[in-house]
């Protein structure tokens, strides 16, 4: 009977054990990548920083991955009704998409055509696309590149197939940013399009 007892709190412990690796692997995950994260805004405060007469040091940033160039190129996209102010970085890799969102076609122009951005879930609330889903029709949509400002009206939200990528094609007569990520079973893709209803300068 003491055996029994025995085998059943060692398989209780064990249970346990398993549990606690299993919910901090995405918390390592996230923590690791979050070093990126951090070392890519490091990186693009400098670069605002500098006047251009002399290399700015990224070599002294710990856990920088982007390269200058890389980092010339990000752009920043804000949705306010989900709180969300993310950098897009110019092309989807699996490492890009780790710290940020991604352009998915390359050579993009804002406001021209359709726009494409991808971005995860995340693992938490509040990153990355975790709460895309959520944003209703009429919101807009802000895009942040160089001195300029593009506003884009969300028009559709949908669940679609990873294979229907003519969502992704350019509309003859429309300007449209398109954001794609994952539905919380990772099967399908929620699919956030809108239109472009106004550019302004930033200051």
């Amino acid at each position: 009977m003491r055996t029994l007892k025995n085998k059943r709190s060692i398989l209780g412990i064990l249970f346990l054990l398993t549990g606690l690796v299993l919910v901090s692997i995405p918390l390592y995950v996230e923590w690791d990548q979050n070093k990126e994260v951090q070392a890519m805004e490091q990186a693009l405060s400098l670069i605002a920083e500098s006047d251009g007469s002399e290399p700015v040091a990224l070599e002294e940033i710990e856990h920088l991955t982007l390269t200058e160039e890389q980092l010339q190129n990000v752009m920043k996209l804000e949705i306010p009704y989900i709180q969300m102010k993310q950098h897009i970085l110019d092309e989807t890799t699996d490492e890009n998409l780790n710290i940020a969102l991604t352009q998915i076609k390359p050579d993009q122009e804002p406001g021209v055509g359709n726009f494409t951005v991808a971005g995860h879930r995340g693992y938490r609330d509040g990153r990355h696309f975790s709460n895309l889903a959520k944003v209703p029709i009429g919101e807009k949509v802000y895009l942040h590149a160089g001195d300029k400002t593009y506003v884009y009206e969300i028009k559709s939200s949908k669940v679609i197939e990873p294979t229907f990528v003519r969502i992704l094609d350019d509309t003859k007569g429309k300007n449209e940013i398109t954001l794609i990520t994952c539905t919380i079973s990772g099967k399908k893709r929620v699919a956030v399009k809108g239109e472009l209803v106004e550019q302004t300068e930033r200051k």
